[in-house]
């Protein structure tokens, strides 16, 4: 890899990252602005990136896409399959069936090229998972909704895979008047399924068997992350020397894992998505940069148009139909319909790959796919985020860190502790401590200021001693005072001291003199707003 390279790829992240961050300061979602970002590099814009270096970096297209894949994967656990499993295959066969069909009836009438109709047909049934996800990840969202989502999209390249070798062997006999291939129409699609699903299961297993082997160090990020990324590169390689699909395998593996494996898997995954951010944003900056303006015809403008048409009304009928016949909650079938706009790479793959097969409608079929891939990958995590919020499903995704970053330590803290003079005898601090419900107590000096705290456990040992209890006063047994808040700072700060420090308490002093004390926070505050948003959320998500 060359400097051209490497000024390519910092160039991406940074004016991507800089254009994400302008358009969600807008409302609208991070993902358009990396593509805008990379139509402005790319061929038609400034020609940073071009052709050869696009090219260049299909290898990073197949690892994001393979992150991605094992990414949403890991959303669908047993329990999920086991609620909304029949919903699932119903709303999938209705909104892919759906689009394939209106797709192939208004390109066929206008073009009266039925070959090429099925084809592109078959093409419109398949959803692509990165952009919607990263739209559920950015607003954190969780619920029926969410979680159809994600099924949708991981299921969604096996029925493309099985329509296009249908629509595949009907365009031979259409375009070149042979026969119909029993190869073409069943054995091959059934093949790279069977074939992706016995890889990514395949790799799981052995995944959780070497995690087994080493857990004595599971802790350490840097072999489990390691384990997992080349997990993920293992099963891209295979995937293409052998044929799969690498998007439909990585799911394999993803939902495989995560089911066979729960105490290692949300570990893997929150580590995946934290590695992984860098690689999205040079995934959609390049997918922005190939887009090329100047080579869209009239005839092909309206192609697509008609596909852009046909395959939305398609997914938004068959979404809303399916929900209703499987009896979905009504959310699933007022707004399913918009998270199916995104198409992207089993599209183009199999665009490229009817090239190869029909050369007379190759160039029309790559034209209309990526024209028509740009303008849903645009307009398409829009409505995602429109769907989840009327669905009220975004912001219900969030870890315990989040929820105590939302208050302030004044919120938790007891504002009137009980509280030990450093004078107060022994038998007055045993009598205070047992009739408190902390085991730590704050130690004041004659001016309120904080200088100590007694513990339960510092005061045990002393209960069998022979010297008189009036003899031993707080000071005596007081621990000094090594961390101390202010009511200003998040709960998650104040959480992250007592972790680091092993503590289960902090005083709370004053913004302007750090030595008054006007407030304790224990560890038991902590966990008690945890568990109350926790039912919170429960709730919300009935």
């Amino acid at each position: 890899m060359g400097a051209e390279s490497l000024l390519v790829i910092g160039a991406a992240l940074i004016f991507g990252v800089i254009g994400a961050r302008l358009f969600k300061a807008v409302k609208i979602p991070q993902v358009v602005g990396y593509i805008i970002i990379g139509i402005a590099l790319g061929v038609s814009g400034a020609d940073i990136i071009t052709k050869d270096l696009i090219q260049k970096f299909a290898p990073l297209n197949y690892l994001a896409l393979g992150i991605i894949g094992f990414l949403v994967g890991g959303e669908l656990k047993k329990s999920v399959f086991k609620k909304f499993g029949k919903s699932m295959i119903i709303i999938l066969v209705m909104e892919g069936m759906l689009a394939f069909i209106i797709v192939s009836l208004l390109i066929g009438i206008y073009t009266k090229n039925w070959g090429l109709a099925i084809v592109l047909g078959a093409l419109a049934s398949a959803t692509a998972p990165a952009a919607t996800v990263d739209v559920l990840w950015e607003y954190k969202s969780a619920g029926v909704l969410t979680t159809m989502v994600f099924a949708i999209v991981a299921l969604d390249d096996g029925l493309a895979l099985l329509l296009y070798g249908f629509a595949n062997a009907i365009a031979r006999i259409l375009i070149a008047h042979k026969g119909f291939s029993i190869m073409s129409a069943i054995i091959k699609p059934l093949y790279e399924i069977g074939g992706s699903a016995a890889l990514g299961i395949g790799i799981a297993f052995i995944y959780r068997y070497l995690l087994d082997i080493t857990g004595r160090y599971r802790h350490e990020k840097d072999l489990m992350l390691s384990f997992t990324f080349g997990s993920i590169v293992l099963i891209i390689a295979l995937s293409l020397k052998f044929g799969f699909d690498l998007i439909l395998a990585e799911m394999f593996f993803g939902v495989t894992f995560v089911n066979i494996a729960p105490h290692y898997s949300q570990r893997v995954f929150e580590l995946m998505k934290g590695f992984s951010p860098p690689i999205y944003i040079l995934f959609f900056v390049l997918a922005g940069a190939r887009l090329e303006v100047t080579s869209v015809t009239v005839i092909t403008l309206v192609t697509a148009l008609l596909y852009l048409v046909g395959r939305t009304s398609g997914k938004m009928l068959g979404a809303s139909i399916g929900a209703r016949v499987s009896r979905s909650p009504k959310k699933v079938s007022k707004y399913l319909g918009f998270c199916l706009f995104s198409q992207a790479g089993v599209t183009i793959g199999l665009a490229i790959s009817t090239f190869h097969t029909f050369p007379e409608l190759g160039i029309t079929i790559i034209n209309v796919v990526t024209l028509t891939t740009f303008l849903v990958q645009i307009i398409g995590p829009p409505f995602v985020k429109f769907a989840i919020t009327k669905a009220d499903e975004a912001g219900k995704n969030i870890t315990e860190d989040e929820m105590l970053e939302k208050y302030k330590v004044e919120y938790a803290m007891d504002k009137n502790p009980s509280v030990i003079r450093i004078g107060d005898n022994l038998d007055f601090v045993i009598n205070t401590i047992s009739s408190n419900k902390y085991d730590d107590i704050p130690v004041i000096n004659n001016n309120n200021e904080i200088v100590g705290v007694i513990s339960l456990s510092q005061i045990k040992p002393l209960l069998n001693i022979n010297i008189p209890r009036s003899a031993i006063i707080a000071e005596d047994v007081m621990t000094p005072v090594k961390y101390i808040i202010t009511g200003s700072k998040s709960l998650l700060e104040a959480y992250r001291i007592m972790k680091n420090y092993n503590v289960n308490y902090l005083p709370v002093v004053s913004e302007k003199n750090s030595k008054k004390l006007v407030g304790f926070l224990s560890i038991e505050h902590i966990n008690s707003i945890i568990r109350e948003e926790t039912i919170k959320l429960k709730e919300a998500l009935g």
